[in-house]
C-alpha cells in the first residue's frame, strides 16, 4: 500500500514539474502575449502628398519601418500596450507622435503629416518672384488626438470640453459647452468638420449661440482637432474669438469591424470596413 502511495505522488510530481516547465516556455517565447499591428501614412502638411522613404521609429525598441511609394508603413506582432512613434525625414520636422495604443481587437492607424522645413546650403541665392505665396501661419494653435479626448478626466469623450480647459477658455455655465474664449461670446466661436462651416455641434443648442450640453460628434469618427484662439485667417469668416476644425477619419481597409459602445453620455454601434481596392466607410 505504502508502494502505490510512492508511486502515485512520484507521478503528481513528475506532472507537475512538466507542466510548470512548458508555461515558462511559453512565456520566455512569447507566444501567449497577444499582439497587434499599427498602419499608418504620412503625408506632406502643406502639399497632403504622401511620403516616400520616411523613418517611423518606436521608441525604446529596435522596432521600425519604412514608408512605401503611397507614403504608408504597417509594423506587425507588436505586444498590446501604448507606444511612440518617432517620424523623421530628410527635410522636414522630427515629430514625436504619443498615445498610441496597440489592441489585438483591429489594427491602429495614424495620419501623420511632416511640416517642411529649409535645409541651409552653401552657395545657393534665392530669389522670391514679384508675388510670392506664403503660406498661412497661426499663432495660437492647439492640437488633440482623438486618444488624447478620450483620456481627459470628465471629458466624456467630448471634443468640445476637451478645449475649454485650455488657456483662455471657459465655460460660460456650468455643465454646458457654451464657450467664452478671451473675453468673447459663446456666439463668436466657429465650428469646421473637414473644412465644412457647421453652425453649431451641441445637442439643444442655445439660440444664437454656439454651445449645449453635450457634442453631437462620435469620437470615435475623429481623427484630431485644431482649436486656434487668435491669428486665424480672413477664410474663417467674421468669427471673432475661436476656431475648432475637426478632422474625421477614414474607416478600417483590412476587414469588416464595429465597436458598440454604452457610457454615462452615450450609447451606439459603430460599423466600418474596407470599399474595393481604396475606399472605406464607417457609418
Amino acid at each position: 500500500m505504502d508502494r502505490q502511495m510512492n508511486c502515485a505522488l512520484l507521478v503528481v510530481l513528475v506532472l507537475f514539474f512538466v507542466t510548470a516547465t512548458a508555461i515558462n516556455t511559453l512565456a520566455a517565447d512569447g507566444t501567449s502575449k497577444p499582439t497587434g499591428r499599427l498602419t499608418g501614412q504620412v503625408i506632406n502638411s502643406i502639399t497632403r502628398d504622401a511620403l516616400v522613404g520616411v523613418s517611423i521609429q518606436i521608441e525604446g525598441t529596435k522596432r521600425g519601418a519604412i514608408t512605401d511609394i503611397n507614403g504608408e508603413f504597417v509594423l506587425s506582432d507588436l505586444p498590446v500596450g501604448e507606444y511612440r512613434l518617432r517620424v523623421s525625414a530628410i527635410g522636414y520636422e522630427t515629430q514625436i507622435i504619443t498615445d498610441v495604443v496597440v489592441a489585438n481587437v483591429k489594427p491602429a492607424n495614424r495620419l501623420v503629416t511632416l511640416l517642411p522645413i529649409l535645409i541651409e546650403t552653401e552657395g545657393v541665392i534665392v530669389r522670391p518672384d514679384y508675388f510670392p505665396q506664403t503660406s498661412e501661419v497661426q499663432i495660437s494653435s492647439n492640437s488633440q488626438s482623438a486618444e488624447e479626448i478620450r483620456r481627459l478626466p470628465g471629458g466624456f469623450e467630448d471634443v468640445v470640453r476637451a478645449v475649454s480647459i485650455l488657456p483662455g477658455v471657459a465655460q460660460a455655465e456650468p455643465g454646458r459647452n457654451d464657450l467664452v474664449v478671451r473675453g468673447g461670446a459663446p456666439s463668436e466661436n466657429l465650428f469646421l468638420i473637414d473644412n465644412l462651416e457647421v453652425p453649431n455641434i451641441n445637442h439643444f443648442g442655445t439660440q444664437g449661440a454656439t454651445g449645449g450640453p453635450l457634442s453631437i460628434i462620435n469620437l470615435d469618427f475623429v481623427s484630431g482637432t485644431t482649436f486656434s484662439t487668435g491669428g486665424f485667417g480672413a477664410r474663417y469668416g467674421d468669427k471673432l474669438s475661436s476656431v475648432l476644425a475637426l478632422e474625421l477619419r477614414d474607416g478600417r481597409r483590412d476587414q469588416l469591424g464595429g465597436k458598440a459602445t454604452i457610457s454615462a453620455s452615450q450609447f451606439g454601434l459603430n460599423l466600418e470596413g474596407p470599399i474595393g481596392q481604396d475606399g472605406s466607410f464607417i457609418v
